[in-house]
């Protein structure tokens, strides 16, 4: 049998003596049920604790029956979230309608969700996940081993986004009612982490659903309605496992522009909002009653080098020295919704993160110095590319890149969904673009990757990363990776952007960190 290490919500136990002092006046039979009900509240909150729930029940009132709206800006195309990659559709359904074996918190650290705790082998090829026990689904129906076992085995088989690192599963199984089984050809000390997002949902795969229009989940809430690209409802789920949510519906309102999306939080038909462009943020920050809180997210900016043998950026002088010329305070300060440097791949809520911002500083004239070490005629025009909007900021950097290298730049702004297409396609120098994800690191050691960096010591130090046993040694493996790349200047990565909710005085309750793609609702109300 091997030995496993034990993930939990109770993960650390303390004990503690207590002295305790009575008067000999003090009658035997009162001293024994104060202790009956000191320890049978112990034991309560205990289980409760280890059960990975509040030790103050969430429906120990009554609930409230207020409704919310919440503002929004990009409509998700359809409702199902197994063939819908986009972040929208994770931001309104995941952790509201849809529930995963593990979850994510505010900090983007996992923790328990619909699987209670797990535990990983000391080879890191075997995950034992023990479920919750009770859960149903929305329509009643219970949700166990085999609800998990089917979800994931159809999520496989037919390649759904989310899924496609799962390859390296040899076999699942469902020893018993609440317990899954899963064994790996290879370690991944990532699992945990695929099982927080799609591939993790848990789908009533005995019902038909029309995935398109409608969702049913063990979460919190259901779908009331839906309007195509336009808003949709969700009612409480009184039935929850975990407590009843504290709104009884939230409607999801979907804007074309922030400006239009500010009026609405201005006339109050808006209670809340998440605003995408930020241009504007500082209005609604000023209007009576409302707030604008900032938190962090996994949201990373960059300026992408094509370091394929199509561009000169394939010479890893021309990218160091481009990497002296680029200002990322520059874009950091023109960027409404403010950020934190980094300097690396890795974003400041994601394992192995380290700062590298001050790895190459700007200085121009250094970089004029590494440009001049090529021969006459080696270096070449190049083409920028910025987004719409981002011309003017990044006017200045093109001109010193030019006047350091001795070339010319040509400086096109485009939409960034041509920016993303042109990267797909190759056709770029360097672009200034994003990265969404924690599990986005890995691709500059992806051969599928429109990013891969072909250099054996960063795909060595990433294999060993991925073939780490523990999160302690894939954090100490992925940050070597980190250092390798930033040594290559392989991109000019620049800040990592905050999130941004707007909410009213009377609303509370609702996150802060990465609500551009996770907006989990449960525990939000309304004064």
């Amino acid at each position: 049998m091997p030995e496993f290490e034990r993930y939990s919500s109770a993960s650390h136990v303390r004990s503690a003596r207590y002295a305790h002092k009575t008067r000999r006046s003090t009658k035997p039979w009162v001293v024994f049920i104060v202790l009956i009900g000191i320890l049978s509240a112990i034991i309560w909150g205990g289980w409760r604790f280890i059960d990975g729930r509040s030790l103050i029940p969430t429906n120990i009132f009554p609930a409230s029956n207020s409704t919310l709206t919440i503002g929004l800006r990009t409509a998700p195309a359809s409702l199902d979230i197994r063939t819908d990659d986009s972040d929208s559709l994770q931001q309104a359904l995941l952790e509201n309608v849809y529930e995963t074996l593990v979850k994510r918190d505010e900090n983007n650290a996992l923790r328990p969700g619909l699987a209670q705790s797990w535990s990983v082998s000391n080879d890191g090829l075997n995950y034992k996940f023990r479920l919750r026990s009770g859960i149903k689904f929305a329509n009643g129906d219970p949700m166990d081993s085999s609800s998990v076992l089917k979800s994931l085995q159809q999520g496989i088989t037919k390649n759904y986004p989310g899924y496609e690192k799962l390859t390296n599963i040899t076999s699942v199984s469902n020893s018993g009612p609440n317990v899954l089984d899963i064994t790996l050809k290879t370690p991944d000390p990532l699992l945990p982490r695929r099982l927080a997002g799609r591939a993790g949902i848990v789908y009533n795969t005995n019902i038909f659903v029309n995935y398109a229009s409608d969702a049913i989940g063990t979460g919190p809430f259901t779908v009331k309605g839906y309007n195509k690209g336009g808003d949709l409802v969700l009612a409480r789920n009184n039935n929850y496992w975990a407590g009843q949510a504290g709104c009884q519906s939230i409607t999801l309102k979907y804007f074309n522009d922030d400006t239009s999306l500010a009026n609405a939080v201005k006339d109050g038909s808006v209670q809340m909002a998440i605003p995408l462009d930020g241009n504007e943020n500082k209005r609604m920050a000023a209007m009576p009653n409302t707030k604008l809180v900032k938190g962090k997210s996994t949201r990373l900016r960059m300026f992408a080098f094509n370091t394929g043998m199509s561009s000169m950026f394939c010479d890893q002088q021309i990218r160091r020295a481009a990497r002296h010329v680029i200002e990322p305070n520059v874009i950091l300060a023109s960027d409404p919704f403010g950020g934190q440097l980094v300097g690396g791949p890795i974003d400041p809520m994601s394992p192995g993160y380290e700062d590298f911002s001050n790895t190459y500083p700007h200085d121009v004239q250094k970089a004029y110095g590494m440009y001049h070490y090529f021969v006459a005629g080696y270096l070449r025009g190049i083409t920028m590319l910025v987004p719409t909007g981002m011309a003017s900021v990044c006017d200045q950097m093109a001109k010193n890149l030019s006047y350091a290298g001795g070339f010319p730049v040509k400086l096109e702004e485009l939409d960034q969904s041509v920016i993303d297409q042109r990267i797909r396609e190759g056709k770029y120098d360097l672009a200034l673009t994003w990265t969404n994800h924690t599990l986005d690191s890995g691709m500059y050691a992806d051969t599928k990757s429109n990013y891969l960096f072909q250099d054996h010591a960063s795909q060595k130090y990433f294999a060993d990363a991925m073939k780490s046993t523990s999160p302690q040694e894939y954090e100490e493996n992925i940050k070597k990776y980190a250092k390798e790349l930033c040594d290559y200047a392989v991109s000019g990565w620049l800040y990592a952007r905050n999130s941004v909710v707007v909410a009213k005085s009377n609303v509370s309750g609702y996150p802060t960190n990465m609500t551009d793609q996770l907006l989990p609702l449960h525990d939000v109300t309304v004064k």
